[in-house]
């Protein structure tokens, strides 16, 4: 009876056998080499597998019939095979050649949205928070985000918003991200790049459709910024149906929510607008109001070209304070605000135009220009450890009777006035070539940036004056060339290469107008200049050991340019502060054992030849700069990430990373 059983088994599995069908194939570049990774869906959203090593995807056991097949990567444009005829008895065998480097965004991708095809060549550690994480997770701000990535520790101190992102990489110092490349859409949005890197201002995740980062050899194709690595804000491309959205929420604390988006495309135009409207009060007593607007106007007069205009506007008021709270203070009350009449209002205004251009199937060029401006106002009402004769006093937060557990506010404020305007324009070239057998992607680019810093401290006779007596008064201007050349080989169907050189040339200039002199606000004209130059190297490797582990090591310059205002003194002298200069080395693995499983671990060294810590209040009242010199810092980062609804294919699931 047993073996009646078995045999009845084997007949009817040699039956299904013999009534199903098998498609098989390879990838091919324009050049006719394997493309590895590339996304092959048969049928969309039915079937969908990954290419191999070798280019080669396989779709066994699918019913007898006529399909279509298409084929998506990062770096191309997708191609689809229609037709395929696929009988039972025998595999079909097909080809899926793509054809033109891909121009379907106008705007710079750090990874791209293939994350599991460029993730086989990044030489770096790299995550990507997709379209999916950003619906599925609903969060109320960035810093819910990044924690998920591995090796950023976020700090907070600006409530629910996460207005000022403070992100540290690998044991960096996360205030206000100086150490960090943030952009958005590939263009930079610090105050200013160069001369003050603070993330005062921080793009609403809310916007947002994909958030990339990378660190290692890849980043110095971005730059000024290549110590840390690149956060890049991507922002959603025009829809090609009209189609829009209204979501509103609140809650407790008088937190609210508002925001409305609408897109479309007609004939070769396409447009994208969204509006959000962010405020609470609720943390630490701090009351917060953000507006944001942002559009984008797409352009493709034809199939090889197209442009891209886009235009934002931010408001923000909020009683964001740098004062903290005393033990006592804290014991009787942690979620107190010590000083309820500071005020800072950010305001910034932001436009960028980029045109591409596919010169050929293999070649491809872009161009930015890009500009804004940023208004930071902040105003600190001033406050004394003990009382001084002479002074008035609000009152006092805290208990006096213990030493060092008070707080006396006085009747007067500081206005910090800063204005930054940055204005620059790059372009980037990309090619696809095969030289000496090799195939080779080639990118290469330029960028000149100017920025303009406008710094002011008003003195206010009142707690809550916006106006008063000029104490401080300054210009600091930022003159910045650089270039890049990263040539990546593919060395085989498993191994790449990618050498990689940028350079960086930055004047800059302090004119001091007004300053303190002997304790008595005076006019002065204290001007002195100055200059860093410097090449970035880098060299990053990836190994593909099999189908889903990926090895990657790699070493670059870490380059950061000094700040104006530390590099010269108020006496106009420059300290000739060298940049802050790091080797930066990594190496580690990537695994992605399915669509719902991957993990990544990477160890990594930052060794400082000349490690710069600023003088800043965000960083502490009594900071002092100090140039510490030759630094090392080292460890070792892990991720681990499952997803159960796509192991399993359940409509519920459950994430755990």
């Amino acid at each position: 009876m047993r073996s009646y059983f078995f045999a009845t088994l084997i007949l009817l599995a040699q039956s299904c056998a013999a009534f199903a069908a098998e498609i098989w194939g390879t990838v091919t570049d324009p050049s006719g080499r394997a493309v590895p990774g590339a996304r092959v869906s048969l049928e969309r959203n039915k079937y969908e597998v990954l290419s191999g090593p070798d280019g080669e995807f396989s779709f066994a056991g699918i019913p007898p019939g006529e399909y279509t097949l298409t084929a998506e990567s990062g770096a191309f444009e997708p191609v689809t095979l229609t037709g395929v005829r696929a009988a039972a008895g025998g595999p079909v065998r097909v080809t899926l050649a793509f054809r033109e480097l891909r121009a379907s965004r106008v705007q710079v991708d750090v990874i791209g949205s293939e994350p599991e095809t460029a993730l086989q060549h990044i030489p770096g550690s790299a995550f990507l928070i997709d379209a999916r994480m950003l619906a599925d997770s609903r969060p109320a701000d960035a810093n819910e985000l990044l924690r998920q990535a591995p090796g950023l520790h976020v700090r907070e101190d600006s409530g629910p918003a996460a207005m000022r992102l403070n992100i540290g990489v690998r044991g960096l110092n996360p205030d206000r991200s100086r150490t960090l490349l943030v952009l958005e859409d590939g263009l930079p949005i610090a105050l200013a790049p160069y001369g003050e890197p603070e993330m005062y201002y921080s793009p609403p995740i809310d916007r947002m459709s994909r958030v990339e980062i990378l660190k290692g050899s890849g980043s110095i194709a971005y730059g000024p910024q290549t110590i840390g690595g690149v956060l890049n804000f991507i922002t959603p491309d025009p829809p090609l149906r009209p189609q829009g959205a209204i979501e509103l929420s609140g809650g407790q604390w008088g937190a609210f929510k508002g925001q409305a988006s609408y897109g479309g495309s007609r004939g070769p135009w396409a447009w994208h607008a969204n509006a959000l409207r962010k405020q609470g009060d609720g943390w630490r007593d701090q009351y917060f109001a953000i507006g944001d607007v942002t559009s984008k106007l797409h352009y493709s007069p034809s199939d090889r070209r197209r442009f891209g205009l886009k235009v934002g506007v931010y408001d923000e008021s909020s009683n964001s304070t740098y004062l903290g709270l005393t033990e006592p203070m804290f014991r009787a009350n942690p979620n107190a605000n010590p000083a309820p009449h500071d005020l800072l209002t950010v305001k910034r205004l932001a436009g960028s135009l980029t045109h591409q251009f596919v010169l050929s199937p293999r070649a491809l060029l872009s161009a930015s220009a890009f500009g804004y401006t940023t208004t930071r106002n902040w105003r600190r009402q001033e406050f004394d450890r003990a009382p001084r004769a002479g002074m008035r006093y609000l009152g006092v937060a805290g208990d006096p009777s213990v030493p060092g557990g008070a707080i006396y506010l006085r009747d007067s404020a500081a206005n910090n006035n800063r204005e930054f305007d940055v204005a620059g324009a790059e372009s980037r070239y990309a090619r696809e070539f095969e030289w000496l057998g090799v195939r080779q992607r080639l990118e290469a680019g330029a960028r000149f940036l100017r920025e303009e810093h406008r710094d002011a401290r008003v003195d206010g006779a009142r707690f809550d004056a916006l106006t008063g007596t000029l104490r401080e008064n300054e210009l600091r201007h930022g003159y910045a060339a650089s270039s890049f050349l990263q040539n990546r080989l593919f060395l085989g169907s498993r191994l790449t290469l990618t050498p990689g050189l940028r350079l960086e040339d930055y004047r800059y200039r302090r004119h001091i107008l007004r300053q303190p002199v002997n304790g008595v606000p005076s006019d002065v004209n204290v001007r002195r200049a100055d200059r860093v130059t410097k090449p970035i190297p880098g060299i990053g490797a990836t190994l593909q050991a099999a189908a889903p582990l990926t090895l990657f090591a790699g070493v670059h310059r870490g380059f950061a340019p000094p700040r104006i205002k530390d590099a010269i003194t108020r006496e106009g002298v420059s300290l000739e502060l060298d940049a802050e200069l790091s080797w930066n080395h990594e190496a580690g693995a990537r695994l992605h054992l399915a669509r719902g499983v991957r993990a990544e671990a990477t160890y990594f060294a930052t060794d400082f030849s000349n490690q710069i810590v600023p003088a800043t209040q965000s960083g502490g009242a009594a900071s002092t700069l100090i140039n510490a010199g030759r630094t090392l810092h080292r460890g070792a980062e892990f991720l681990i990430a499952s997803d159960w609804s796509s192991l399993l294919g359940l409509r519920h699931g459950l994430r755990i990373d």
